[in-house]
């Protein structure tokens, strides 16, 4: 799959005419601020491929003892080493769960060994943020594939962590646009006020933030930060300067949505679950489109929001208040990603739970340790027994089945949620099939195990109104 540009420089000035967009908002730039990958080996690795890795590492890991050898407390520990034409720093310390940390002027790659039980990533990639912006994320993936090709011939790629933002001005961020805002996601909302230790210096709020590190949104005020850091001007000089639009005397704000591994693997597009690296940067307007539609900025008046502030409206009133008003000009201008309309409604996936061993394990000690606590300390197993029966006898009194009967049917629920999310989200199980034929071969032996023929037939009742095909298997019993 050949990865798409999204990352265009050259922004259409009609999208910003005053007369076409109704409001004095101007877009400044957008763009991919952030890439992370983590490469993983090749299924068709061979064993000459993963020892010429391994050994590029021990080179490596030998250059790093190197660095922590340099003594000093002023001089910064690293060697230097060459890798497809570029100079690469060599750290002391890596950061994380890798061994060994590169660092060169446009990005930086951390290192761990191939082993047999190697399931974790062996590179990652993390691109600097000026560098994206020079050249746009395409350009970059290109020029830092054909150096880590050197040492890996073949990989797998996952996007870990993906940054996009937009800057504006026109419209000036206040403390009152918080309680404009709505994360509908509401379980993993977390509010925060940016101040000395993100984005401002001093006591000065310069923006905030909603949600959690695997999905999050951020909005600031980017010029402020610029003063404060002047590394960060690049964006400005490269950017801003040339849209005729930018004005030096205002405030320039950035709205980013932060897209980590654990978020974008629950989300399905247009070329199913967005988990693999095409799918993530070819769905990148997909993705700016339903962070917008998960982060709202409500058209709700000063008033309005100062009621909200005070507690002196309910939920309810918020609700409707909010559904009244509508999007705000701001949402309905930064909508888009580089005039670039979705094409392809972005939905989150909710992956069927899979029975795993250790669910069973878990269930089994919870039945020891609460009879344990009943019995005073001891394990009686006749008063398990009694419970067992009990239990038995309770369901068979509420739904006319043994807890076996009930346990056989309930797979028959699993399944079709299966087969609901395939249809929905054409994603599928591992071993669906296999999990499908084995089912309906226990299936009918359990039917064909029962004596009564009253029980024989509503179990056969039940397993057909689920769905199944047992019916296939016994019609001719």
């Amino acid at each position: 799959m050949k990865i798409t540009e999204q990352n265009a420089k050259a922004l259409d000035s009609n999208f910003y005419d005053k007369q076409i967009i109704n409001n004095n908002i101007v877009i400044l730039n957008q763009q991919v601020d952030t890439l992370v990958l983590h490469l993983y080996p090749h299924q068709l690795f061979n064993e000459q491929q993963l020892n010429a890795y391994n050994t590029f590492v021990d080179d490596l890991n030998d250059l790093k003892k190197q660095a922590q050898a340099i003594q000093g407390e002023q001089v910064k520990r690293f060697t230097r080493k060459t890798v497809k034409g570029v100079d690469f720093k060599v750290m002391a310390t890596c950061p994380g769960r890798f061994g060994v940390n590169l660092m060169c002027g446009n990005f930086q790659m951390m290192f761990n060994k191939i082993t047999n039980k190697t399931n974790a990533p062996i590179v990652k990639i993390e691109f600097r943020s000026e560098f994206l912006t020079r050249f746009g994320y395409v350009q970059c993936i290109n020029d830092v594939f054909n150096v880590v090709k050197s040492f890996l011939p073949t990989f797998k790629i996952k996007v870990y962590e993906l940054h996009l933002c937009t800057d504006f001005q026109g419209y000036d961020i206040q403390e009152a646009d918080k309680d404009r805002m709505s994360f509908r996601n509401r379980g993993l909302q977390d509010f925060t006020e940016v101040d000395s230790t993100l984005f401002g210096s001093g006591r000065k709020k310069t923006g905030f933030s909603f949600g959690k590190d695997s999905f999050m949104m951020r909005m600031y005020d980017k010029t402020h930060q610029i003063q404060c850091k002047k590394t960060a001007g690049y964006v400005q000089a490269l950017r801003w300067d040339v849209n005729e639009h930018f004005d030096p005397t205002a405030k320039v704000w950035r709205l980013e949505y932060q897209f980590r591994r654990d978020y974008l693997k629950t989300l399905v597009g247009k070329d199913g679950l967005v988990d693999g690296f095409e799918q993530v940067l070819n769905s990148i307007p997909d993705l700016w489109a339903h962070a917008m539609q998960r982060f709202v900025h409500y058209n709700l008046n000063k008033q309005q929001c100062t009621d909200m502030y005070h507690n002196d409206v309910t939920y309810e009133t918020i609700k409707k208040r909010k559904q009244r008003a509508g999007l705000s000009n701001l949402w309905k201008t930064l909508s888009t990603f580089n005039n670039t309309e979705s094409t392809h409604k972005i939905v989150k996936y909710k992956e069927v739970k899979r029975p795993e061993s250790q669910y069973v394990i878990n269930s089994f000690k919870g039945v020891v340790t609460t009879m344990v606590k009943y019995c005073h300390g001891d394990f009686d197993s006749n008063k398990l027994n009694e419970f067992i029966l009990q239990a038995n006898e309770d369901e068979l009194n509420k739904s006319g089945f043994s807890i076996l009967d009930n346990a056989k049917l309930k797979c028959l629920d699993y399944m079709n949620d299966n087969k609901t999310s395939f249809m929905q989200n054409g994603v599928m199980m591992d071993g669906f099939e296999e999990y499908n034929t084995n089912l309906k071969e226990n299936l009918t032996k359990h039917w064909n195990s029962i004596n009564d023929i009253t029980k024989k037939n509503d179990f056969l009742t039940a397993c057909i109104e689920k769905g199944t095909m047992l019916y296939s298997n016994v019609q001719d019993n």
